[in-house]
């Protein structure tokens, strides 16, 4: 039942990055000089359950800017590719609050 609380904020919340991360794809677009670095970064997977791995990995690539690209399931650790001028440190943070949530969400 605790589960169901969590649900409504995890919407919003994900619905605000998503809006922002938006707006931010759109302002490099629009900006006369994009300067903006593009790279991979290797994030450890704390989510143990393979649906909280699979929602993870698609609203990394639903979200503008990032993409999940391979799961090391040996070495739990996903790789993402980013398109942000963002430090990777500032990445990280922002997929583990979502990864956070997840587990939250799914009562892990």
């Amino acid at each position: 039942m605790k589960r169901l609380y969590y649900f409504p904020e995890f919407v919003v919340y994900y619905l605000i990055k998503l809006l922002q991360s938006n707006l931010l794809m759109a302002y490099y677009t629009l900006s006369p000089t994009m300067n903006v670095k593009a790279g991979f970064i290797h994030y450890p997977i704390g989510v143990q359950s393979p649906g909280g791995l699979l929602l993870l990995c698609n609203l990394i690539s639903m979200t503008p800017g990032t993409i999940s690209v391979d799961i090391d399931a040996g070495r739990k650790v996903l790789k993402v590719h980013v398109f942000s001028n963002s430090s990777n440190e500032a990445v990280v943070q922002e997929i583990n609050n979502i990864e956070k949530r997840i587990i939250r969400l799914i009562n892990q």
